[in-house]
């Protein structure tokens, strides 16, 4: 008992003797600590073991996996987390601020780099600057010197990381450790890689001082990779030459070694016999099966022999192969692609240029240089075509229909017959195909166009046919990425203040995969039938009346953005002229004639009088006549526009503040004098709701019969159709609150539906007399409540009166009834909707998109839902 008590006492961590520090700093090296490192060691094989190096750039001194990709390591980092907290937990000696325990600062260095792998460089950073400022005496506070500069350099402290760099030499160097040396060269050249105002040479410099200290056979072939790179973007072609040697010489990686190879053959000096001689090579290299998956990159290599003879022809024809071949490395995809759209854009080649980059645009990492500008140029380029697409789509469609109906029959039966032609040959082609592989792979016996079967190899074990399925694929439904709703091309979110369909919010958010627009006559979607390819030509009248239009639509924005979006006059100029010599009276043409007098007086080319000539005389009244003669006619029409535009601000700020009296007022002093056809029907749109309060709903219901009747495509008649919509007819009798009791129950069950699975909206039904705000101020609290509690959901907020006394808002959408109920607790019971809720100012629901409708479209049963909601919603939380 003696000597138990004894041991335990010397076993405290709040006593600093010889004893009881020997026993910690053993007790702890030998076992917590080395347990956390085992587990950091696993979690760094795993986590190298997985990373995708981009060969494409300089590869970086460290690879960094994209932090999704972390899923492997994370719990061998967490381990190595919680072995060095326990540690320090249970074996530190820490009395008036110096610690007794050597060992301790091994189990806060542990934990730190856990937290660098893991990502968490904020924590990492706090971990490393308390190693430092607390175990000055320590025998970890260089490492963890080095390992804070890789910290800021990756949180982008660039500054901090300089100076902290500056300090870690000063205390590093005079060591003479080859372990540190390397460490802080590579983290140097990580910095200077890394920094905006970075020096290539000064990287090259310390890079080569890691090599000095004999690095791992694995970092040193990185090393020599890097250092070819970097000599290859200055242009230095034999240093970089002799290092991509030194890679291939030093038996690295697979992967390594042909990358090495690549860029070899990019760095070739130009002579005959060296071409040929590296051709050689990289033809040899295409017809080896084990280089299948790299022949992206041997065709990129071979296309940089032919960029830098000058041939751009052959240099097209390998990036087009790199692109077509490419199977896995998403990267090599994008950037071949890159090159390729770049050089058909240099070229004026604009729809090659288009396809290219949207081909890139598909994987592009978020990260790549000029990111955001390849996104813009492709979206221009995408309107560009879109428009040239419909050019040639409706002048083929009429030259067809100016057929005579005889003529017209050969060329649909002609395309019927060329259809079930090739999809003949197709189906023999996959025949053949299957056949092939089947006796390639001796597997005559098995079925391998059914995955299912029980017999012979299973389809995914099988890389032939996953090869040539993905062909299949990417022929179908071309390059996508791995997500959900991958059919849908355009995943942009349909905005919920689109309220056109709002009485049917089950159809408007449904998730479907056919984007295409919906029509009232049924289509042909049969290609084999006669009717397929008759039916979209323009055979009356009337449909080549709409043809012209779309043709005169897309020539006019085709050339607006050849002119102000790729700065392309002559395409620009060509594109206006085919217009006015074709539609010689179109609404377009105006336009277009001012546009060429513009375009052409810059120039100062002849036709601008011309042109100038044709305005002034056939549209002597029209605003372009009035600029040609007046110059300052503009800025006249600019201030008479910015003085409307306050007005209506002044009209909305009233009508929010619920001043319905002086609402009126100042739209009946804008409406004589506005000519805007966006800003007149909101004018009256504000004028009928403002008169609707003080004059009554009969009032209301005619001011928006008059929007809908003299504005029916303008944004506000959407709201004026859905009030109308749900207004009770004159011929409506109200329900009594006694026989509403009695059938509560029953008309709920009927009207609405339990369905906890789709889609819910959650809706407040604000009372505007009862709060002393406005409705954007509630607007305004909930975007901030989503910013600080929701911020990865993309909630849409929109609001509408469905009476005089009250506004619904509406919030967009939720994934199920479980979903939306969380989000609904948590929102009624914070702090700025709380009282809202008490004193029932705001009355909250949740609900589904097909009660939504029903709601939406019994405006005398809406009351029923209340019941339903306690019922089905609130006891089942319960």
């Amino acid at each position: 008992m003696i000597g138990v008590l004894f041991f335990l006492s010397h076993c405290s961590t709040k006593k600093n003797t010889p004893i009881n520090r020997a026993y910690h700093t053993v007790t702890s090296h030998y076992n917590i600590n080395f347990n956390g490192k085992e587990a950091l060691k696993a979690g760094e094989k795993s986590l190298y073991e997985n990373v995708k190096d981009n060969y494409t750039t300089i590869l970086p001194i460290y690879p960094y996996p994209a932090k999704e990709e972390l899923s492997s390591s994370l719990s061998s980092f967490n381990r190595a987390i919680e072995k060095a907290s326990k540690s320090i937990y249970k074996h530190s000696i820490f009395i008036k601020g110096k610690e007794y325990v050597r060992t301790m600062d091994d189990a806060y260095l542990l934990m730190g780099k856990a937290y660098f792998h893991k990502q968490d460089y904020m924590q990492a950073q706090r971990v490393f600057s308390y190693i430092i400022s607390t175990h000055k005496k320590g025998n970890c506070k260089e490492e963890a010197m080095i390992w804070l500069v890789r910290s800021y350099v990756r949180q982008s402290y660039f500054p901090r990381a300089e100076a902290m760099l500056n300090e870690a030499h000063a205390a590093i160097i005079p060591l003479k450790s080859k372990k540190y040396n390397r460490l802080f060269h590579a983290a140097a050249a990580e910095y200077y890689l890394t920094a905006p105002d970075g020096d290539k040479q000064m990287a090259i410099d310390h890079i080569l001082d890691v090599l000095k200290n004999k690095p791992s056979k694995k970092f040193r072939n990185r090393l020599y990779f890097i250092l070819g790179q970097l000599y290859e973007s200055m242009e230095l072609t034999h240093d970089a030459h002799q290092y991509f040697l030194k890679v291939i010489k030093g038996n690295p990686s697979y992967e390594l070694e042909f990358n090495a190879r690549m860029h070899l053959a990019s760095n070739y000096d130009g002579t005959p016999a060296s071409k040929a001689e590296i051709l050689k090579v990289l033809n040899k290299m295409l017809k080896e099966e084990k280089n299948r998956e790299f022949r992206d990159q041997i065709y990129y290599a071979i296309s940089e022999i032919a960029r830098i003879d000058e041939d751009q022809k052959e240099q097209i024809k390998n990036l087009r192969l790199s692109v077509s071949t490419s199977t896995s490395n998403d990267f090599q995809r994008s950037y071949s692609a890159l090159k390729l759209a770049d050089i058909y854009f240099n070229s004026e080649m604009y729809p090659e240029a288009q396809a290219y980059y949207d081909t890139a645009t598909v994987s592009l990492p978020r990260n790549y240089p000029n990111y955001s500008n390849i996104i813009k140029k492709n979206k221009i380029l995408t309107d560009l075509v879109t428009n040239l697409n419909v050019i040639y789509t409706q002048d083929s469609l009429q030259r067809i229909a100016a057929l005579s109906p005889s003529a017209r029959t050969v060329w649909v039966n002609n395309m019927v017959n060329n259809y079930i032609r090739k999809e003949n040959e197709q189906k023999k082609a996959e025949a053949d195909k299957e056949l092939a592989i089947q006796r390639a792979l001796g597997m005559a016996n098995v079925n391998v166009t059914n995955p299912t079967s029980t017999t012979g190899k299973w389809y995914f074990y099988n890389p032939t046919l996953v090869t040539a399925g993905r062909t299949e694929f990417i022929k179908k439904w071309g390059t996508r990425k791995l997500e959900d709703n991958w059919r849908v091309s355009n995943k942009q979110q349909i905005s919920f203040d689109d309220l056109t369909a709002i009485n049917e919010p089950a159809n408007a958010y449904d998730d479907d995969d056919d984007d295409s627009d919906s029509t009232r006559t049924k289509r042909e979607n049969d290609p084999k039938k006669p009717a397929f390819y008759l039916q979209d030509l323009p055979l009356t009248a009337a449909a080549k009346d709409s043809s012209d239009g779309k043709i005169a639509n897309a020539m006019y924005n085709a050339a607006l953005i050849y002119l102000d979006l790729l700065g392309d006059k002559e395409k620009g100029n060509n594109m206006l002229e085919k217009l006015i010599q074709r539609y010689p009276k179109h609404q377009y043409t105006a336009p277009s004639l001012y546009l060429l007098y513009l375009n052409y007086s810059k120039d100062k080319n002849p036709k601008a009088e011309e042109y100038k000539n044709i305005i002034l005389s056939q549209y002597p009244n029209s605003d372009f006549a009035k600029l040609i003669i007046d110059p300052k006619y503009n800025e006249k029409l600019l201030a008479e526009a910015e003085k409307l535009k306050k007005k209506y601000e002044e009209t909305y700020i009233a009508y929010s503040n619920k001043q319905w009296t002086k609402t009126v007022a100042l739209a009946d002093e804008a409406l004589p004098v506005c000519n805007d056809s966006l800003l007149k029907p909101k004018f009256l749109y504000l004028r009928a709701i403002a008169i609707g309060q003080t004059e009554g709903e009969k009032t209301l219901k005619e001011e928006m019969l008059r929007i809908t009747s003299l504005y029916p495509k303008s944004e506000v008649a959407g709201l004026a159709r859905l009030f109308l919509d749900q207004a009770p007819s004159s011929g409506t009798k109200s329900t009594s609150k006694l026989d509403e009791k009695n059938a509560k129950n029953d008309d709920s069950k009927e009207l609405f539906v339990v369905s906890p699975q789709e889609q819910h909206f959650l809706i407040m039904l604000v009372n505007v007399h009862k709060i002393k705000s406005t409705i954007q101020d509630i607007k305004g609290d909930i975007a901030a409540f989503n910013r600080e509690f929701y911020s990865l959901l993309n909630i849409n907020i929109s609001s509408i009166y469905i009476n005089q006394n009250e506004q619904m808002l509406t919030l967009a959408k939720f994934k199920n009834k479980e979903t939306a109920l969380e989000y609904y607790h948590n929102i009624i019971e914070s702090e700025k909707f709380y009282a809202y809720n008490k004193t029932k100012a705001i009355v909250t629901y949740v609900i589904s998109a097909s009660n939504y409708t029903s709601y939406y479209n019994h405006p005398d049963e809406r009351h029923l839902y209340e019941s339903f909601f306690k019922q089905h919603y609130l006891n089942d939380d319960k």
